[in-house]
């Protein structure tokens, strides 16, 4: 396993696409955290499976660089599930966009600043409630402290 530049183990984010019928009512995403890992279960109505696949693969080089890490959820093993506190430490939303936006081979592009993640995704291969639940996520996740972002100086 490689490791990163602290050291340790890369944490890794996880993207699924499993049954609608598995997941809570009227849900495009369930997470699920444990240290290290963090799993995204996607409705299979709400992703493509080549959006999934780019995704994954753009999430693994922001962890690797470090540029975000997870606190510890061994403290709070249920805190995903908490609402969020509205601390805004840091914003991270998804953003459904034009084709046009994107470059033409490109599904998903981060827009990254100091204390920000925006993912702009191609319209066609994610659904507008899979965007606004991850957003949600978002602030409770970064908004709140669960993931810094480590933004070099």
């Amino acid at each position: 396993m490689s490791k990163t530049i602290s050291g340790r183990a890369p944490v890794r984010i996880a993207f699924e696409i499993v049954p609608e019928s598995s997941l809570p009512p009227d849900k495009a995403v369930a997470l699920d955290e444990v240290d290290g890992l963090i799993t995204a279960r996607i409705g299979e109505g709400h992703i493509t499976p080549e959006l999934r696949a780019e995704l994954e693969e753009l999430h693994r080089t922001v962890t690797q660089q470090e540029r975000w890490v997870q606190t510890s959820p061994e403290l709070d093993p249920h805190r995903l599930e908490q609402p969020a506190e509205g601390l805004g430490i840091a914003h991270v939303a998804w953003e459904r966009v034009a084709a046009g936006v994107l470059p033409r081979t490109v599904l998903a592009a981060p827009v990254e600043r100091d204390r920000m993640l925006v993912w702009l995704l191609h319209e066609d291969h994610a659904s507008a409630q899979l965007c606004a639940e991850m957003s949600e996520h978002g602030r409770r996740i970064a908004g709140d402290g669960l993931w810094e972002q480590r933004w070099p100086a």
